[in-house]
């Protein structure tokens, strides 16, 4: 009965240490999209450049930024790593840009969160050229 009980009890170790090593070992996923005002998005549906000043006051007064995926338009809402930091503070320079950024991604009840390890900016599309002046004739 003893050798039962010590099998079970190193079989449930094994189990625990593999699952335990697998949460340690978090997939890292990249994603493209825009850094939005998350209420801003979904109260109104606005987000990009042109509103740009009010999501930097939204941030300022403590609303978290979020990643609009492209192509999918799902939101992901910035993850702090540990209680107490800004989850926004990567992202803060690139507000109504497109970025590549790179994290863990967590869903839990609808939601989508990443905690951001990496960031960059995606180049934007330039500007049409202006058209040359005619001179009068």
């Amino acid at each position: 009965m003893t050798r039962k009980f010590s099998l079970v009890v190193l079989m449930g170790v094994i189990l625990l240490s593999s699952g335990v090593a697998s949460l340690a070992q978090e997939a890292s996923t990249t994603l493209q999209g825009e850094v939005i005002d998350p209420a801003l998005y979904l109260r109104e549906g606005r987000h990009g450049l042109e509103v740009e000043d009010l999501i930097y006051d939204a941030v300022d007064g403590g609303q978290t930024l979020a990643l609009l995926e492209d192509g999918t338009e799902t939101l992901y809402l910035f993850l702090a790593k540990e209680p107490g930091e800004d989850p926004s503070e990567l992202l803060y320079d690139y507000v109504g840009q497109r970025v590549k950024v790179t994290g863990s991604v967590y869903e839990r009840g609808g939601l989508k969160g990443i905690v951001v390890t990496a960031a960059e900016p995606l180049e934007t599309p330039a500007a049409p050229a202006s058209e040359e002046e005619v001179p009068p004739e």
